[in-house]
């Protein structure tokens, strides 16, 4: 755990942890609370497509301004309109004034919260710590977010539970506001000196580097796979739980499974010296994918909950590699925009949930997600054999 050691890391990683779990939690919340005001799975993934739509369309943007701003301070300014908006929410659920269609315009605002923590304080950790700390303080991250994935998910169910879903929003604006203080309590790092040039330009340049770097066109294209095929499924969690009749903490339980798995995968690589990254990274993403039937075909509660803890140990070899990827590969002056094109694959995600929600329609939600996993596995390997260049990363 190496990176501990850097200065101003520890306060950057707890910011990570904090800010993982409230939007973790939130993000739960939003797809329940969307379960208790439809019954449309279409609808449902409208709202998951609706918090994954920022990544798609401000990822790239995202990562210029990430290289041409104060990373530190981007952040804490848009932490700073999320938590009041997010105050609303908590008052018209708690006076009973929330609406379905409310929820479309919170989700593109607590999506883009996503899209500022990759593209800035990912960006900002890669500056702190150096080429030397990457691979472990990524490692972290990923086991930053895992954990957020599962202990909000589960905090989610239990607060809905014991109290109700207007006190859950309560507690997450109380959380937003301890990153926003952990960020203010450390100094900007000395940036490499980049040429600033016209934002059209500046945005053109981005988009075409994948074609000059073979390895990082090869990494991103294993984290389209996942996003279109893969993380779609998270959405629709609420509606499977429902049709197996289980509470609303059984229902958390099962949504953060895949993260808990995920946990002890990051943090086990973490304390290891891993010298395949890229090769851990794609049999991560297709070990993932191959759990995913098993849990969707699953007749009862239990086998769904153990193959989603497994999956998770693959889900957890491909996040902790993902960012290391594709910031070494493309070197400190491109950090923020590299981060940003893979945040901007991410937002395929909306795709990959449309198809889905209305697939599910047609033929369950079960046999859905099955069947997105294995086309996901057909076209991962597909993807591996023509750009190969991913795997040999070490």
């Amino acid at each position: 755990l190496s990176a501990f050691n850097v200065p101003d890391f520890p306060q950057l990683f707890f910011c990570g942890v904090i800010w993982n779990f409230a939007r973790w939690m939130n993000l739960f919340l939003v797809l329940f609370l969307a379960s208790q005001l439809t019954d449309s799975p279409l609808l449902l993934q409208i709202i998951g497509a609706l918090l994954f739509a920022p990544f798609l369309v401000g990822g790239v943007l995202g990562g210029v301004v990430s290289d041409r701003f104060d990373r530190r301070l981007t952040a804490v300014g848009y932490l700073a309109i999320l938590t009041p908006i997010t105050a609303v929410v908590a008052a018209l659920i708690l006076t009973d004034s929330i609406r379905f269609w409310m929820l479309y315009p919170y989700s593109v605002v607590a999506g883009s919260s996503w899209v500022v923590d990759l593209t800035t304080r990912r960006a900002l950790v890669a500056d702190i710590v150096g080429p030397e700390h990457v691979t472990n303080a990524f490692s972290l991250e990923a086991w930053s977010s895992s954990l957020g994935g599962a202990v909000g998910a589960l905090a989610g169910g239990a607060v809905i539970t014991l109290i109700g879903m207007g006190e859950a929003y309560v507690a997450i604006v109380v959380l937003l506001v301890v990153p926003i203080a952990l960020l203010l309590s450390i100094e900007s790092p000395p940036r490499m000196h980049t040429e600033v040039r016209p934002w059209r330009e500046d945005l053109r340049a981005s988009l075409a580097l994948p074609f000059r770097l073979p390895p990082l066109l090869s990494v991103l294209g294993v984290t389209l796979v996942m996003n279109m095929f893969f993380f779609p499924h998270f959405s629709l969690v609420p509606e499977f739980a429902e049709d197996l009749r289980v509470s609303a903490f059984a229902t958390g339980l099962l949504a953060a499974a895949s993260m808990i798995g995920s946990m002890i995968a990051t943090l086990v690589i973490a304390s290891l010296h891993i010298p395949r990254r890229g090769l851990t990274y794609v049999c991560g993403a297709l070990f993932a994918l191959a759990l995913l039937p098993v849990f969707a075909l699953a007749g009862g509660y239990p086998l769904a909950l153990a193959a989603l803890l497994l999956g998770g140990l693959g889900l957890g070899a491909f996040a902790s590699m993902q960012f290391t990827l594709v910031v070494t590969v493309a070197g400190p002056s491109g950090h923020g925009r590299a981060l940003g094109l893979m945040t901007t694959v991410i937002g395929v995600v909306p795709f990959g949930s449309l198809l889905l929600g209305v697939v599910a329609e047609s033929i369950g939600i079960g046999p859905a997600i099955a069947a997105s996993a294995a086309a996901g596995i057909a076209v991962l390997l597909l993807w591996i054999l023509r750009w190969p260049a991913s795997v040999r990363i070490s």
